[in-house]
């Protein structure tokens, strides 16, 4: 029977570890101007998973972030309808035809690649997706990355989405995108 200070230490030494597999990857390409949008649209996402609410529940985190970032989010419940089952995202699409019909001169297109809580032994959960920047008229992609995090302990599949989702759009190279001012400004 381990005494009261060795337990503590192992537990002190579990937290630590444990500590060190929540992560947050992102991976996307850096122009070398910041884009300048007048208006983002964020049709809903697709969903590459098993979780039939996955797509949605990325899509309202994600709008959330753009908010708190401060880039012109164009987004209704009439959009989100009306674009919820289209699978045509290129620039022949529905979103780019509902993006020009609302003055949207950018889209924020997102696939979500996982979302669920790991089957080892732990059940950690693990959020994994794709945002892709693209010019409403043109059709061309200006920026694209990839993210995930996996939580650990407590943490849940939402928690876990939103850090993936944060990482993400702070990586938006959005003119006034205040996520992204915020982490050039702070100290290294």
């Amino acid at each position: 029977m381990p005494t009261p200070t060795l337990s503590r230490l192992l537990l002190v030494c579990a937290v630590l570890l444990g500590a060190g597999c929540a992560t947050v990857v992102h991976h996307g390409g850096a122009p070398t101007n910041l884009v300048v949008v007048e208006r983002l649209l964020l049709p809903p996402f697709v969903n590459a998973t098993d979780d039939d609410h996955a797509g949605r529940a990325l899509t309202e985190i994600t709008g959330s972030a753009l908010v708190e970032a401060g880039i012109p989010l164009y987004q209704t419940e009439e959009t989100l309808i009306k674009s919820a089952a289209d699978t045509a995202q290129g620039p022949d699409g529905r979103y780019a035809e509902l993006a020009r019909a609302t003055g949207a001169s950018h889209l924020l297109i997102g696939t979500v690649h996982e979302y669920r809580y790991k089957t080892d032994l732990d059940g950690d959960p693990a959020v994994g997706l794709t945002l892709r920047l693209v010019e409403a008229a043109t059709g061309r992609t200006v920026w694209q990355g990839t993210g995930g995090n996996v939580g650990y302990a407590f943490a849940s599949v939402t928690s876990a989405g939103t850090k993936a989702v944060r990482s993400l759009v702070r990586q938006l190279p959005v003119s006034g995108n205040r996520l992204r001012t915020a982490r050039e400004a702070a100290p290294r």
